[in-house]
């Protein structure tokens, strides 16, 4: 059962350590364990404009399920992916983890900002925003059941196609 029983509770300090692992997966290049961070029924989403509410309805960045993910990643770490060569190093900084009230699933919001710098052929790009992580605890440890990624310059004009995770 993913649901969050009611005895379960987790810490300010657990719930940064999972998302800082969470980041350093990213940085790392090691997408399987990012992965395993995901309920199967996980969702990754990055919205095109401030408060959205609703990913199918509303333009985005990236709206990924699990399938979707596992396929990106792949992508990302086949030898000839044409967009990825040279490879996309990146950096992140991940601050300010607070805990918010359980959603009406049961499920732990966490609220963080972020700073997630990305290197690739020269050229530096920073992205800047706040996570929002809804947690479910398993028997294998939490797990994300939806990550959303605010930017504070969603709206504005972007020159680059996101291509990787932040």
């Amino acid at each position: 059962m993913l649901n969050r029983p009611k005895d379960v509770t987790v810490t300010r300090a657990e719930a940064e350590d999972f998302i800082f692992q969470q980041a350093e997966f990213i940085d790392a290049r090691d997408y399987e364990s990012w992965l395993s961070l995901f309920t199967d029924d996980g969702t990754y989403w990055i919205p095109a404009t401030p408060h959205d509410s609703d990913p199918e309805m509303q333009l985005s960045f990236m709206y990924d399920d699990l399938p979707t993910m596992v396929a990106r990643c792949e992508r990302l770490l086949a030898f000839g992916t044409a967009g990825q060569q040279p490879i996309t190093r990146s950096s992140h900084v991940v601050g300010n983890v607070r805990l918010g009230e359980p959603d009406s699933n049961g499920d732990i919001v966490v609220h963080s900002r972020f700073h997630v710098t990305q290197f690739r052929r020269d050229v530096l790009k920073t992205y800047v925003g706040g996570f929002t992580h809804h947690l479910v605890s398993t028997d294998e440890g939490f797990k994300i059941r939806r990550q959303r990624v605010d930017l504070i310059d969603c709206d504005g004009l972007h020159d680059t196609i996101l291509q990787i995770y932040l």
